[in-house]
């Protein structure tokens, strides 16, 4: 539930950003920064519930990638 909730919160302020009539590339970043806030509140922060297998191996995988395309980028 609290996913559906996030969906429609980052719908919501691209929306809202796009009708102030800022940039529609501006009104994307902070669409994909709700959302990557989102999941990396919900891997990182919020305990376990889950009865499978963890996320967090993948997480971790996916997130060190990431940001050694970050840093790459920045180089």
């Amino acid at each position: 539930m609290p996913a559906i909730i996030v969906l429609i919160i980052t719908l919501l302020v691209g929306l809202i950003t796009l009708l102030r009539g800022i940039n529609e590339y501006i009104a994307w970043i902070l669409s994909c920064c709700i959302m990557r806030a989102f999941i990396l509140s919900t891997e990182f922060v919020l305990p376990y519930m889950g009865g499978g297998a963890s996320m967090r191996p993948i997480a971790l995988a996916v997130g060190s990638f990431v940001a050694l395309l970050s840093a790459a980028g920045v180089l």
